[in-house]
């Protein structure tokens, strides 16, 4: 049994540093340019679908999350692929903050000129959510058992090969 890499890899790029530099300025620069490049990269991925209908991020974004949620690698390689912000897993949905639905989304939202976080059903997310998820700060709820039987198996094959309980 091979053991799926649960982590979506950022692009590529060398960090382009200036020549000139030594010691702790050159780390502090590098620093600076790996955050400038995961922020250039930061995850934004639509909402919906190509007909307007609202719909969760794929399996791969499910399962790249629940390997920063569960630690399902090594610290330095969640570090080396930041989370994505697109989806999370909850065990409940919270209720809407404009109305008593479930809300599916955790969104920024502009009240009175002002940005705050809110709960969102679908139909006040369609209204009031950036259509954006990821990078612009809305983030999709999906419980535990929405999640996609291949992620379900890929996290237990991962818990299984640390010698932890399986999750699903």
């Amino acid at each position: 049994m091979s053991i799926p890499d649960p982590l979506l890899p950022l692009p590529d790029m060398p960090l382009n540093l200036p020549q000139e530099l030594s010691g702790e300025d050159q780390l502090k620069a590098a620093f600076v340019s790996a955050s400038d490049h995961v922020n250039l990269h930061a995850m934004a991925w639509p909402a919906k679908d190509r007909n307007g209908r609202l719909v969760p991020p794929p399996a791969e974004h499910v399962l790249h999350d629940l390997a920063h949620a569960y630690s399902l690698v090594e610290e330095e390689r969640l570090f080396e692929s930041p989370r994505l912000g697109d989806v999370t897993v909850v065990t409940e949905l919270p209720e809407c903050g404009m109305c008593v639905e479930k809300g599916r989304y955790d969104a920024i939202v502009e009240v009175r000129g002002e940005k705050a976080g809110a709960f969102l059903c679908n139909a006040h997310y369609l209204e009031y959510g950036s259509g954006t998820l990821g990078a612009s700060g809305d983030t999709y709820l999906m419980l535990f058992g929405e999640v996609p039987q291949s992620v379900q198996k890929d996290c237990n094959i991962l818990l299984e090969a640390q010698g932890r309980q399986p999750m699903f």
